[in-house]
């Protein structure tokens, strides 16, 4: 079933693309409102990552398991609604730290519009992000990726420095910045969003702009991950949490071009061909019923089938060995440790 997440290959309503300001306009959406989905293991737009990652000399071993990817909907909610990741609490006699992590099945998204919603955990020693990732076998030297980081030592009374670390790996190198947001990410939802235009990446916090990377930026289609993971990189997120960590989405939404072949636009001067996409200014309430252009005023979604992917499982397993880094030997392109994405194989 298609569930709450939708896939709009620009059918009737947008049927002629989808509006942002100041970027253009794209020819898709996929939209997915985890502040409603009952059960996301139902959901056939996303992969929920089952593999484990080895140790090295200063990362510890960590297993993504789906049971800790629990959708929590505001109808049933107790505590934070939407779509929770887990990081479990770590003892030093664990085979490895418990994490988690999902994958769009959708691998053609290229340039667009990418955001979700976080709020964030309390609880020190982990990292949460949404990042996109090119398609195919990880390669730390053809690895090309956009990464929204978060790390949760950084959001304690005593630490100050409130920063969203921004990572692009492009062709030819990887560029990191660490701007400083003005709350702390835990105190609600939070609205993570980067513009992907040739040349540039663009990053916004609830809807302000506050960073631009022109070096290093992708050319090649790829895929939307979430994942709340450890590791007890002393230069990174630090030590595992102790307790369990909780990092919860409200909801994903892109507007993007893609690599498949596109529905076409009969008539782009029709009312409602061209949708602008609103902006969101300031903090996400999971109550103030956020927009979703492919969801009529009903509730109901479109019936659009989702592309097909070229991996059809609904999980991943696997082992990734410590050898398979992100690239290079030094400084900020190995941050996030043996491949911080997920297996293709």
């Amino acid at each position: 079933m298609c569930s709450i997440c939708i896939v709009c290959s620009v059918l009737g309503k947008c049927e002629c693309g989808y509006s942002v300001k100041g970027q253009g306009t794209y020819t898709n959406a996929f939209e997915a409102d985890f502040f409603h989905q009952d059960d996301i293991a139902r959901d056939e737009n996303w992969f929920i990552s089952d593999y484990y990652q080895a140790p090295s000399s200063d990362q510890k071993p960590m297993t993504y398991e789906p049971a800790n990817v629990i959708s929590n909907p505001l109808a049933r909610s107790s505590g934070d609604p939407g779509l929770q990741l887990f990081v479990r609490g770590y003892k030093a006699t664990d085979a490895s730290v418990r994490a988690a992590e999902l994958t769009t099945k959708r691998e053609d998204m290229q340039y667009g519009s990418y955001r979700a919603a976080i709020k964030y955990t309390t609880v020190p020693g982990t990292c949460g992000s949404i990042f996109w990732l090119k398609n195919g076998p990880y390669d730390r030297n053809t690895v090309q990726e956009i990464d929204v980081e978060l790390l949760s030592y950084e959001d304690t009374d005593a630490s100050p420095q409130r920063k969203m670390h921004v990572v692009l790996h492009g062709p030819s190198g990887s560029v990191h910045d660490a701007p400083q947001v003005p709350f702390r990410p835990s105190d609600g939802y939070h609205e993570y969003r980067f513009d992907w235009s040739p040349g540039k990446v663009s990053y916004y916090v609830d809807g302000q702009h506050i960073h631009d990377l022109t070096e290093h930026v992708p050319t090649v289609p790829g895929r939307i991950i979430l994942n709340h993971w450890a590791r007890g990189q002393s230069g990174w997120e630090k030590y595992p949490p102790s307790q369990d960590a909780l990092m919860t989405v409200g909801y994903v939404k892109a507007y993007f071009n893609t690599t498949s072949p596109a529905t076409k636009c009969v008539a782009p001067e029709a009312n409602g061909a061209v949708c602008e996409v609103p902006v969101q200014l300031g903090p996400v309430s999971p109550e103030q019923n956020t927009a979703f252009l492919t969801r009529d005023s009903s509730g109901t979604y479109s019936s659009n089938e989702p592309v097909a992917p070229v991996n059809p499982p609904s999980t991943r397993s696997g082992t990734i060995s410590p050898e398979n880094k992100c690239g290079g030997d030094e400084g900020f392109t190995c941050l996030n440790g043996p491949f911080s994405g997920s297996l293709y194989a």
